[in-house]
């Protein structure tokens, strides 16, 4: 018996030592949370050393490795993760209530967990999370962004509000006379990669093949996230909520293809998605992406000017108007306590990662097309 607790003691003494050999790897977790203060300082070297530099070669191989397989890459790996992690901890709390997860085991579990979260959060930053750092879209466009009259947002919701319109007349309804789309899914995301090889031709930081977008199968479970699309970029994936309703689905399968250009800023990615939508061959997508400015354009006009945002209004065609309708229900039927949640982290993630409101008179989105207008 005696030799026998010896023998214990001296591999619970190995289990410490090994703890404290993998207590460095901690420090991973610090520095991933500096690399986005750091590298805020060096735009200009970011973009040529990574954005234009190591992230093209990285997200090319995980593009081609994974829009070759049906699904969402991503969502299975989610599963499998989730999966694991349940199957560790009730693995550990077995332990625990019978006495045989010593300290040393504890210890290990946290500092396993922690390890992980560091390395995933360095990967992150490494695979795409510095294109949060590079220059902005308007630098790198050249675009006039700057305060403007209100008589100029008026006139670019005028004129998307005709777009709109005209294209409205071009798409189908479903029985409800509800903006609707006849083909499946995988049509229209094919056509948007069509769009965007479009939009390298005439833009050329664009010049880069996109893959088409995913299909999440738990999708309702974004909706009551308040989630429309998520680019993972693990796997190279832009991955769509195809629960919502058509009118923004497929502008945010674009958005989320315009992570994948390395594009991270929402609003960027809002603005690169509708450029990319006009240049479509498909009515569908072109009205998705008319919709999905007019909406940013008009929320602002509204808050600023409401007697013009009423003027822009009347212009609206009865079938734009039942899809609003119909989008605004849809989102208001999947609020609450877990999308208020989602919030919460969202805007922590993008305090993180140096993401100002980035307004400059109207909110970027809306600048950008303002600019992207008098050119």
């Amino acid at each position: 018996m005696p030799n026998k607790t010896k023998a214990e003691k001296n591999v619970t003494r190995e289990m410490w030592k090994r703890q404290l050999w993998k207590l460095p790897w901690l420090l991973l977790i610090p520095i991933g949370f500096l690399f986005p203060i750091l590298a805020e300082k060096y735009p200009k070297l970011i973009n040529e050393k990574f954005s234009l530099g190591l992230y093209p070669k990285i997200s090319d191989a995980l593009g081609k490795a994974t829009a070759s397989l049906p699904g969402s890459v991503a969502e299975l790996i989610v599963y499998i993760l989730a999966a694991l992690v349940v199957a560790l901890v009730v693995l550990f709390l077995v332990h625990l209530l019978q006495r045989r997860a010593r300290w040393v085991r504890i210890v290990s579990f946290v500092v396993n967990i922690g390890i992980c979260v560091g390395v995933f959060l360095c990967l992150f930053y490494w695979i795409w999370g510095f294109n949060y750092q590079r220059p902005t879209l308007s630098e790198m466009m050249s675009l006039d962004v700057r305060e403007r009259p209100v008589e100029q947002l008026e006139s670019l919701c005028l004129s998307l509000t005709d777009e709109a319109v005209a294209l409205r007349r071009q798409v189908p309804e479903d029985i409800a006379g509800v903006f609707t789309l006849k083909q499946t899914p995988r049509y229209y995301f094919e056509d948007i990669t069509k769009a965007y090889t479009a939009l390298g031709s005439d833009i050329r930081i664009f010049a880069r093949k996109v893959y088409p977008a995913k299909q999440v199968y738990a999708s309702e479970a974004m909706s009551y996230a308040g989630i429309s699309g998520i680019f993972v970029p693990f796997t190279g994936e832009a991955n769509v909520n195809m629960h919502q309703p058509p009118l923004l689905l497929l502008s945010a399968a674009a958005h989320e293809n315009a992570h994948y250009l390395g594009i991270a800023r929402e609003d960027e990615a809002n603005f690169v998605s509708y450029l990319a939508c006009l240049r479509s061959q498909e009515p569908c997508v072109r009205y998705s992406g008319v919709m999905l400015a007019l909406i940013h354009a008009t929320n602002q006009l509204k808050d600023i000017d409401a007697d013009r945002y009423a003027t822009v209004r009347n212009r609206y065609s009865e079938a734009m108007v039942r899809d609003l309708i119909a989008y605004n229900q849809y989102w208001e039927d999947h609020e609450g306590e877990i999308e208020e949640t989602v919030d919460q982290i969202n805007d922590a993630y993008l305090k993180h990662n140096r993401q100002e409101d980035g307004i400059k008179s109207y909110g970027m989105m809306v600048d950008l097309l303002l600019a992207y207008q008098d050119q």
